[in-house]
């Protein structure tokens, strides 16, 4: 990059990203309750997940995070809210070993809180493939969460006591005294149980520990924050200055740039992100030092692990827990599995044209004849442009378009919208790969930053192959806001007769209350215990479940 214009990109005065907002307090100090579909799984299995955000925070995107017993991240996800609700999912990794896991969810304002609250829900986690497990590590029972009952105001009254596989479960939930202004919604679930989960698990409390990131005072609205930290190569060392580039290659249209400091941390906000993504980080420095941007994704830390003691199982604890696995797999060879897109991106452009703005000129080399390289392409229809290659060093100037005579700095340089550096890239690109040149020849603002000229190359391939070529530069997979989708279980109609259902969770939905309500719902092939729950929050914020055991034989 030229010295001039590395001067005029970092020697301004930088508006560096400002977020205001506040952390907010609830009366269970984080507002956030979560709900599971199920309390425990297989290896493999998709749990799913309701949190209400029950605060005044103005975020509306939450946070839910799988961990192990030692609080080590397996899995996050982030959803945004539907009014006061979020829904969504989590897949249990197939190696995950047997254990018990916990749930939590969090905003990205609680991240740099040290000593709140933090509610994490069990979720006993059973290996498909480890049939021997003697005993398991269990969660003491002192850091566990007390629920209430509500006995007085709700009841659940099934049509009978004893049903046979696959039939039909018909269900009076008295609601009648509640009144909607103190609890609008309830949960009501009917699972399959697992005694030991039932009796051991549960909610837990533990206390946060603040982030080593640097958090913003931040509230996601309508979208979530990617933060990350620069270095330099092969070092763990911050430059003192940086400017980072975010492009996301599935949206050409979108460009952002942040301004760290001396601590390297960056963050973007990305409005309405959703999926998975391709995303391009790419940090500079005035010195031409090189360096590397890496993602640092929210994970909410906490001070000290619940406490686990040990548990020996019983014969009948094993034979669950095989007979889970065997219906897991049973389940994987008869149907269909049901699967969720990995890829599914989605973002709304907030701008109708590109980020630097509406082009001069546009070509498109389609309408010409072939030429074989960029000094051509320059040279014969890109008017204002002047490529040039010496001594193998290649040059790009272009006409200011006012002053009548060419910049002294080089233009700013996009391919499909990504920011390039390295004049060298361009030389090798023939009208066989571009499809359209757009450039601009006069200066153009960019936020605080000050372009001689824009020179921006879509090409015909999409597949971007040539950032290898590209110095300081990241390329990676985000997983961004997680899309709607409909568990299993609330899709399927009847099963056939003749394959086998395996469900363990029948019913999952969320129930007004002020009247009573009658559900119904199909059991499966499985036979034992099936309880009938209804879980919310009660007016003081205090969680209640009242829960009604079913046998299948």
């Amino acid at each position: 990059m030229n010295m001039k214009v590395r001067n005029q990109i970092l020697g301004l005065l930088f508006s560096v990203l400002f977020f205001s907002g506040h952390a907010q307090t609830g009366k269970t100090e984080s507002g956030l309750y979560l709900f599971t579909d199920r309390d425990f799984c297989v290896s493999g299995d998709t749990v799913w997940f309701k949190v209400v955000l029950n605060g005044e925070s103005k975020s509306n995107v939450v946070h839910v995070q799988l961990a192990d017993a030692g609080n080590h991240t397996i899995a996050s996800v982030i959803k945004k809210c539907t009014g006061k609700w979020a829904e969504g999912f989590i897949h249990i990794p197939d190696s995950l070993s047997s254990g018990v896991c916990f749930l939590s969810a969090f905003l990205y304002e609680h991240l740099s809180e040290t000593g709140r609250q933090v509610e994490k829900k069990s979720l006993f986690v059973y290996n498909r493939f480890q049939r021997d497990l003697p005993e398991l590590l269990i969660p003491a029972q002192e850091d566990k969460r007390e629920e209430i009952t509500l006995e007085q105001q709700i009841s659940i009254n099934p049509d009978k006591k004893t049903y046979k596989v696959r039939e039909q479960v018909a269900v009076e939930i008295g609601l009648g005294a509640i009144h909607p202004e103190e609890v609008a919604q309830v949960v009501v679930k009917a699972s399959l149980v697992d005694e030991l989960a039932r009796q051991a698990g549960g909610r837990f409390l533990a206390r946060s520990a603040a982030s080593h990131m640097v958090i913003p005072h931040f509230q996601e609205k309508d979208g979530f924050i990617l933060s990350g930290k620069v270095t330099k190569a092969n070092s763990d060392e911050s430059p003192e200055k940086a400017v980072v580039f975010l492009s996301l290659p599935e949206n050409p249209r979108y460009l952002d740039y942040y301004v760290t400091g001396n601590d390297g941390y960056f963050h973007f906000f990305l409005q309405n992100a959703v999926g998975v993504g391709e995303a391009v980080l790419q940090a500079i420095s005035e010195d031409e030092t090189e360096l590397q941007a890496k993602i640092e994704f929210s994970i909410q830390k906490i001070q000290q692990p619940v406490s686990m003691q040990k548990q020996t199982l019983t014969q009948p604890q094993i034979d669950f827990k095989n007979a889970l696995a065997d219906a897991g797999f049973i389940k994987r060879l008869f149907q269909e599995e049901y699967t969720i897109p990995e890829h599914e991106f989605s973002m709304p452009e907030r701008f109708t044209i590109p980020a630097y703005g509406y082009p001069q000129r546009a070509v498109n080399l389609d309408e010409y004849y072939e030429l074989n390289d960029f000094r051509e392409i320059s040279r014969e229809l890109l008017g204002g442009v002047r490529f040039r290659t010496r001594d193998g060093t290649s040059t790009i100037r272009m006409l200011n378009w006012n002053e009548n005579a060419y910049f002294d700095s080089e233009p700013f340089r996009l391919v499909n919208g990504i920011p390039v550096f390295k004049n060298r890239l361009f030389a090798s690109f023939g009208s066989a790969d571009i499809d359209r040149v757009e450039y601009t020849m006069e200066d153009r603002l960019f936020g605080d930053l000050r372009f001689p000229g824009i020179l921006a190359l879509y090409l015909k391939e999409s597949s971007n192959r040539w950032l290898v070529h590209q110095p300081n530069f990241t390329l990676l997979t985000v997983p961004l806001m997680q899309p709607q989708h409909t568990p299993e279980f609330l899709s399927q109609t009847a099963s056939q007769k003749n394959l086998p259902d395996l469900r363990s969770v029948f019913f999952w939905q969320l129930i007004e209350t002020g009247s009573d309500q009658k559900i119904d719902f199909p059991l499966s092939d499985l036979k034992g215990k099936v309880e009938i729950t209804v879980e919310g929050i009660a007016s003081d914020g205090q969680i209640f479940k009242c829960s009604e055991i079913i046998e299948v034989k």
